[in-house]
């Protein structure tokens, strides 16, 4: 049986495009920082036995049975509601992932606490359809404490990592914040850091800035989620096994890391054929394995190995 929901921690500059192509094949809506890719709110719509728990869940057990009725202008009223209801959603498992929400928001407060004080077993069974939640970093500490007890007990939502070469990793964070601001997307830490890489003159001075800075988008997010590399109950898949031979790497690690991935969410091999990745492009493609060997010097590496070594193990 397929799992509800999965979450995909893949630090900023991992190339997590190739791996939300894989889990939208296999039938997954991409939330979170991916939500982007592919909105829950398009043309598939879910049945009344779909949105039913999680109505209930927002407005309590009348109000559900009184919107799925659809009479008199319902059926508007439901598509309002349910609404709402995933962007309440959206919210509480947000903030149980332990991911940074701003306190200015158009989600109704009491239909967020509301969604806030269901259990934790029952929380991935709200989303209708399969849901991919796909976060920049886990960290222990900021995660939700009774989320993390019910996984770690359960291993229920199943938790895939992610990750890539710091060095590469660092090469496509440097490209994307070196386009015009427009282009940057609207995450704080990106407007502020495209600011200081737009300043500084050269490639080589932005790759040492980057190395040297415990901030750097990534970073941190990298050296927060070492732990999951090492926990059993993880599914462990690099950008360098996914990549495949249009972006450098071998298609058969590419095959293996693929059937690593439907076997962490429960689809038989066969049942479904996951696309090959969407051709390079002949130059400066973003997801190119070993692209840091053009732009690394002697010297980038000595600062790699003084203050990143720990990640180049992982």
């Amino acid at each position: 049986m397929a799992a509800p929901q999965l979450i995909v921690v893949s630090p900023h500059g991992s190339g997590t495009p190739l791996l939300t192509e894989a889990t939208t094949a296999l039938g997954y809506t991409p939330c979170g920082t991916m939500s982007g890719a592919k909105g829950p709110s398009g043309a598939w719509r879910p049945g009344p036995g779909e949105v039913h728990p999680l109505l209930t869940a927002a407005y309590g057990p009348d109000r559900a049975a009184l919107l799925l009725r659809r009479q008199g202008g319902e059926g508007d009223n439901l598509e309002t509601a349910f609404q709402e209801a995933v962007s309440a959603l959206w919210r509480v498992w947000w903030m149980r992932l332990g991911q940074p929400v701003t306190l200015a928001s158009p989600v109704d407060p009491g239909l967020e606490g509301r969604l806030a004080r269901v259990p934790d077993s029952e929380l991935p069974g709200l989303l209708p359809g399969r849901g991919c939640w796909y976060v920049t970093s886990l960290e222990l500490r900021r995660a939700d404490g009774g989320f993390l007890r019910a996984w770690q007990a359960t291993g229920n939502p199943p938790v895939i990592f992610h990750h890539r070469d710091p060095r590469d990793r660092i090469i496509s964070q440097i490209r994307l914040l070196s386009q015009p601001a427009g282009q940057v997307g609207s995450l704080p830490e990106h407007l502020v850091y495209r600011d200081i890489i737009s300043a500084l003159p050269t490639m080589d001075a932005r790759i040492t800035f980057a190395l040297t800075d415990p901030g750097f988008p990534g970073t941190a997010e990298a050296r927060h989620c070492q732990w999951l590399a090492h926990h059993p109950a993880v599914t462990v898949i690099t950008h360098e096994d996914l990549a495949g031979p249009a972006h450098g790497g071998s298609a058969e690690a590419r095959q293996r890391a693929l059937a690593r991935l439907r076997e962490t969410t429960g689809h038989a091999a066969p049942a479904v054929e996951l696309p090959a990745p969407s051709a390079a492009a002949s130059e400066g493609d973003d997801l190119t394995v070993g692209a840091w060997r053009a732009h690394f010097t002697p010297a980038h590496e000595r600062l790699l190995s003084r203050y990143h070594g720990d990640l180049l193990a992982v």
